[in-house]
């Protein structure tokens, strides 16, 4: 069964959220810090979810909340051609 998450205020009941593990640096700034395998893995998991909902749109957090630093790269830029 499907459960609304709590992942991005106003974008909840229409949304699916993804999270990771890292996004901050040495100095817990924002930061790109995902591994290799993180972004096999995203990227597969972002294939997957297109095959499902082809018109659904690929953002961060930062592009809905500007108060939000995650995901702490340009995902609308970075997965453009999914």
């Amino acid at each position: 069964p499907e459960k609304i998450g709590a992942h991005c205020l106003n974008h909840n009941r229409h949304s699916i959220g993804i999270c990771y593990e890292g996004g901050l640096d040495a100095d817990s700034q924002p930061s790109d810090t995902r591994t290799l395998e993180q972004k096999a893995s995203l990227l597969a998991l972002l294939r997957e979810l297109k095959r499902i909902f082809p018109h659904a749109l690929i953002v961060g957090h930062h592009d809905l909340n500007p108060m939000k630093p995650c995901p702490c790269f340009k995902a609308e830029r970075e997965y453009r051609g999914l």
